[in-house]
Order: structure tokens, then sequence, then C-alpha cells
């Protein structure tokens, strides 16, 4: 049986690879000349563009993995089965269990090493795509401190202290704003339990302004306050990112923390679950294109098995961007929005394996 394994891998591992460097390299070529004219404008140097699209390679490996998996397993049952050898174990008595399995341990592994690519390569390197596009390319202004517990920003004499950032209605939830004097020195601050974007302005909501003139400080308690603020939304973009930087356990820790504190957690509960998610499609997709190359006749092929991991990628993720988006927008909860692609395709898997050996 050890020899079956490794006649099965030194077929499967070289398709796998060979669609997998052509994704990353097809990716590769077309962010490169989508991306390179903004950065020559910034003038940003060779040498960071260079080390920008380094960067890159981890995060689109994660996102290559899934379909080269099911494109190796339909194109490396398709050839066999082509050339009959599939035919012969059959005939020698070789369960179908057998031969797959070798490609079913093969899918398992690249399922965990799309996860650790994810969390400890493809994350931490987000940072430094971030510092270049972001900031150097699009200029846009980030938040100078950030971790788990409390999110800065600052602007011209104005420091934010944010709880937390609601993204949905452009809500900063317990908030206090240090307003300072040109000779950066407190000059008022305001905290509050809530502050909205009422369009064209900002309203603060239970909360107290305290003045200083010297010595003396006055305070002013409120219900309902408009302030007049040099932010928009598009300021605060870049505090929802927060949270993506964590790793899983702590975004996890996270997401308990602020729902134990009554504040919503969706956006983060929907990527606690996607992190997850995206590997385990990796087995699904690898299941289901073992299902579709067993039941396909022998004249299948490079050609055919090509198209059909391409629908088959296409429909898997549509489906799993619609979930995902109900999820995000709470129609749907954050586990059956995010985790349906991977259930429908695996009922698949399960109704195609009966129909063909029932």
């Amino acid at each position: 049986m050890r020899i079956l394994s490794r006649y099965m891998l030194r077929h499967y591992i070289p398709i796998f690879s060979l669609a997998m460097v052509s994704f990353v390299g097809l990716y590769l070529v077309v962010d490169f000349f989508e991306r390179l004219e903004p950065m020559l404008k910034r003038n940003i140097p060779f040498q960071e563009i260079y080390y920008f699209f380094l960067c890159k390679i981890p995060q689109i490996v994660t996102q290559g993995i899934p379909m080269a998996s099911i494109l190796a397993a339909i194109i490396t049952l398709g050839l066999l089965k082509r050339s009959r050898e599939l035919i012969a174990m059959e005939a020698a008595g070789i369960n179908p269990l057998c031969y797959v399995s070798p490609i079913l341990v093969a899918a398992m592994v690249l399922s965990f090493v799309h996860f650790g690519v994810a969390e400890f390569m493809a994350r931490p390197l987000n940072r430094v795509l971030d510092s270049v596009w972001e900031v150097q390319v699009k200029q846009k202004k980030r938040p100078v401190w950030l971790n788990p517990e409390n999110l800065w920003y600052h602007t011209e004499n104005t420091i934010y202290q944010v709880r937390l950032y609601d993204r949905k209605t452009n809500t900063m939830e317990k908030a206090t704003i240090f307003f300072l004097d040109p000779k950066f020195k407190l000059a008022r601050r305001l905290d509050a339990r809530r502050i909205m974007w009422t369009n064209p302005g900002w309203l603060a909501e239970d909360g107290v302004l305290v003045k200083f003139s010297g010595s003396n400080a006055q305070e002013e308690w409120f219900a309902r306050k408009p302030l007049a603020l040099n932010v928009s939304p598009q300021d605060f973009s870049g505090l929802e990112t927060a949270p993506e930087d964590l790793g899983w356990l702590e975004l996890h820790s996270y997401v308990e923390k602020i729902e134990q504190e009554g504040f919503t957690s969706t956006p983060y509960r929907v990527d606690l679950n996607q992190r997850l998610a995206s590997p385990i499609a990796t087995f699904v997709l690898s299941l289901l294109g073992i299902a579709i190359a067993l039941r396909q006749g022998i004249h299948g092929g490079i050609a055919s098995g090509v198209c059909i991991s391409l629908a088959v990628a296409f429909a898997f993720l549509t489906v799993s961007n619609i979930g995902s988006s109900l999820a995000a927008t709470g129609t749907l909860p954050a586990v059956l929005g995010v985790w349906a692609a991977n259930v429908i395709f695996a009922a698949a898997v399960l109704f195609l394996w009966l129909r063909g050996y029932s």
C-alpha cells in the first residue's frame, strides 16, 4: 500500500505545484502592472516595490491553495483513469478509498499549511503591505497606536481614544477626545458614551466636556451635543483593521470581551469564522474534486479538469461571498453565513459518493 500511496502522490504533487506556481505567477503579473504606475507616481523606491510584491506572495498562496488542490485532484485521477490505471486497480480488487486516501491526506496537510501561512506569514506581512499601499501610495492617515483594548487616532491638535469603532453605523463607543492648544497643552477634554456620525457632523451622547483654564476646570454635562470635528468616518477607516492584525486566539479573546461589554462584534465574528472556514475549504474542494474525477469517463483529461475546477471554484467563491456578506450585515448568524459554502459543497460530495458507490 505504501507503493500505491507514493505512486499517487508522485502524480498529485507535481500537478499541485505547477498549479500553484501558475496561479501565483499570473496573480503577481496582473497585480504588478495594476499597481506599478501609482507607485512610480509616488516615487516609491524600486527596492520597496520589490519587497512589497515579495511580501504579498504568502497572501496569494492562501488564495491559490484551494483552487490548486481541486485542480490537482481532478487532473491526477482523470489522467490515471484515462490511462485505465484506475480500472486496473479496481480489477485487482483495490477499493477506491485506498488509492484516493493519499490525496485526502495531502489535502488535509494542505489545510493546515493554508491556516499556518495565513496566520503566521500573510497576516503579519499585511502591515507591510498597508504601510506601502495605503500610507505611501494612497497617502491615507493611520492610527498612531493600536492594541486590542483601545484605538488611538490623532489629527492636528486633537487626539481620539476610541474603545470600539462600529463601521456599520460610523459610531465611536466610549470615546475620549483631547483638544490641545498650539503649545500642545490640554485645553478641553470630552468624554462620551457614544459619538455618532449624523452627516454632515458628529453627535455625542451622555458625556461631559471639561474646559481647562490654568488650574481651573469647568465641567459641562450633556445628554446630546453636536460636535464640530475635523474628521470624517473615512479618517477612522483604519481603526477597523486593528483586530484583523491579531492572531486567531487573540481575536477570539477580543470578540468574547467586547460581546460581554455589550458591543457589536459581527465583523470580527465573521472574520474569526472565515479564518477557519477558508483552510477547511481546501479539504472540502479536494473531496469534491475526487468525487467528480471518479465519475468522469475515461476521456477526461487536463482540459476538462481545468474547466471543471474553475467552474467549481467560481461557484464555491460565489456561495462563500454571498454567505459572508449576509453574515456581515447581520442577516445571517456568522457561523451559518461563513460556513454555508463548506456545508453545501460537502453535501454535494456525499451525494456524488453515495450515488456512485451505493
